[in-house]
């Protein structure tokens, strides 16, 4: 097997996987709600909240931030994406 297949299987089982544990957390937090819970082998702890994100760059805008500002205060990150596609 080559490695874009290799990359592409294990991106496959990785998702199924990762649906797989988001299923179990939302099962788990259901059925025993907030606060440490122990297993027979192993033990949670659940925490429910809320979070809240602020598109400071929009507003900015409404404020009439110049877009020199906006730009001076803005620092770019490289990231390597690799998409597998089927």
């Amino acid at each position: 097997m080559n490695k874009i297949d290799e990359l592409a299987m294990k991106v496959k089982q990785a998702e199924a996987l990762e649906a797989e544990i988001k299923k179990l957390k939302g099962e788990v937090a259901n059925a025993y709600g907030e606060g440490k819970h122990a297993g027979e082998q192993h033990s949670v702890l659940v925490t429910l909240y809320q979070r809240s994100t602020v598109a400071w760059k929009k507003v900015a805008e409404q404020a009439s931030v110049p877009a020199e500002i906006i730009a001076k205060n803005t620092s770019t990150t490289s990231i390597i994406k690799v998409e597998v596609k089927a």
